[in-house]
């Protein structure tokens, strides 16, 4: 339940993008398709993070699911007040949990009624974008120990989260996004 990391991260991505176009127009579409597979890297990562929290669990990881769900709106309200054009990011890096996660899911159970919140339902697995974490998991970090529900390993969030601060701050100054003509 990372959800500031995945918005950090599509953040950055807008950046990065503008970095890597070198002031092309194309710039922001380089942004969004970097958001997009930044979650497959950052799901991946989570495997050295607590990455448990749950609404319903203990009561650490009630806090821990609550303390990310805050500070992903947090995030979302700061990100969109300093520029509308970080909602693309945004969108491309939660894309995958927003598919695989709340719309897939909500196929698969509507005709059920959503017995028990349907969160254990992984229907149309085939179509799930995760299939690239997957994939990373399975290739770069094949036999490498899971730390989920690791509770010390909270703090590797925090700290990676804190990096991901620091990277967008440093590439607002490195890579500012050109003037826009959407105001806010």
């Amino acid at each position: 339940m990372m959800i500031p990391a995945h918005v950090l991260a599509g953040i950055a991505c807008i950046h990065l993008g503008r970095l890597a176009a070198r002031d092309k127009a194309a710039w922001l579409w380089l942004g969004i398709g970097f958001a997009f597979l930044s979650h497959a890297v950052i799901d991946a990562l989570a495997i050295f993070t607590y990455h448990e929290g749950s609404p319903s669990g203990s009561i650490y990881s009630q806090f821990v699911f609550w303390f990310w769900l805050a500070g992903g709106f947090a995030a979302i309200y700061w990100a969109l007040r300093r520029d509308r054009r970080y909602g693309f990011g945004i969108l491309a890096a939660l894309s995958y949990d927003l598919w695989d996660h709340w719309i897939l899911r909500s196929i698969a159970c509507a005709p059920d009624g959503f017995p028990n919140g349907c969160m254990s339902n992984y229907a149309y697995e085939h179509l799930h974008l995760h299939h690239l974490e997957w994939l990373i998991l399975d290739t770069v970090f094949a036999g490498v120990e899971r730390h989920y529900g690791d509770e010390a390993y909270f703090i590797v969030e925090l700290l990676f989260v804190g990096l991901l601060c620091v990277l967008i701050w440093k590439l607002q100054k490195l890579a500012p996004l050109p003037e826009s003509k959407i105001r806010v």
